[in-house]
């Protein structure tokens, strides 16, 4: 599976799943070598009283690329994670376009 969400300290969540899918195919569109990705959300502190902090992690490759955010927002913790995830793609996938010239 190319994908994979992981909760921990909260319930699972199909609108996160489904969000987490969505931003996941659109990154794909941005560099068809990614070969997987792993996101995890994560809520800090006692039950539903912390921010949540959610990590992404996508093997594109061979090589990793990982963000992290915070925030008590869930989706926009969400967002922020994959927004820095597609700018490392998007200038790894460059990179390798400018190398192959």
């Amino acid at each position: 599976m190319p994908l994979q969400t992981i909760f921990h300290g909260i319930n699972r969540s199909p609108a996160v799943e489904a969000a987490a899918n969505a931003k996941f195919e659109a990154l794909r569109k941005f560099d068809n070598r990614i070969d997987s990705c792993k996101v995890t959300v994560t809520q800090e502190g006692h039950q539903t009283m912390g921010p949540f902090s959610i990590r992404v992690d996508v093997m594109s490759s061979g090589h990793d690329i990982f963000a992290n955010a915070t925030n008590h927002d869930v989706m926009q913790a969400l967002s922020e994670a994959f927004d820095t995830v597609r700018r490392s793609v998007v200038d790894a996938a460059d990179r390798r376009r400018t190398m192959q010239r």
